[in-house]
């Protein structure tokens, strides 16, 4: 996500963070309104077939799998925020402005959660990231007091609209970053 191996590709960027969002939006409504899924009776791909006793969930499975869906396309856009972040700042653990700062170390403690153990994500908070709180006012907030080997909640960072705001805010410091580039120029 580079142009010349050192400057930022934005419009990269931005792309992949409008996949989040899309992502996540098609999910969060998926789960909302639950509507009945259709089976196929027979699938193949090169000399793969499934038939329909294979792929086909019981009403319970649906259920299970619909929070399942809901909580990786959390954090899947948690980590594709992180990825972000990460990459428009040189030192992204010493960001000059504090709701920046405090976004990164929120997407890096959940996409952390989630790599070690992504269907029973454990938050995993060093003692110098603990009995903190990381916030963007309006956006999305984490107090990481007694967190720390903890499973993961979604009223811990702020639930889903938290996350979808979180990745507009993301968006936002690509156009601001991007603004700063062009100035510097």
């Amino acid at each position: 996500m580079t142009v010349d191996g050192k400057r930022p590709d934005f419009e990269s960027m931005r792309v992949l963070l409008r996949k989040a969002k899309l992502h996540f939006k098609l999910v969060f409504g998926i789960t909302a309104t639950r509507p009945r899924i259709a089976y196929l009776d027979t699938f193949s791909f090169g000399r793969y077939v499934a038939h329909r006793d294979e792929l086909a969930l019981s009403s319970d499975e649906e259920e299970h799998a619909l929070s399942v869906l809901e909580h990786c396309g959390t954090y899947l856009a948690a980590t594709q925020v992180h990825t972000v972040l990460e990459r428009v700042h040189p030192d992204p653990f010493h960001i000059r402005e504090a709701d920046i700062g405090a976004a990164f170390q929120i997407a890096r403690l959940i996409r952390n959660a989630f790599a070690h153990n992504p269907f029973a994500p454990v938050w995993d908070v060093r003692t110098s990231w603990g009995d903190r709180v990381f916030a963007v006012p309006d956006v999305i907030a984490l107090d990481t007091s007694g967190l720390d080997q903890t499973a993961v909640r979604r009223e811990h960072y702020g639930g889903p609209i938290a996350i979808l705001r979180f990745i507009g805010y993301a968006e936002t410091v690509v156009d601001l970053r991007e603004k700063e580039r062009a100035a510097q120029q």
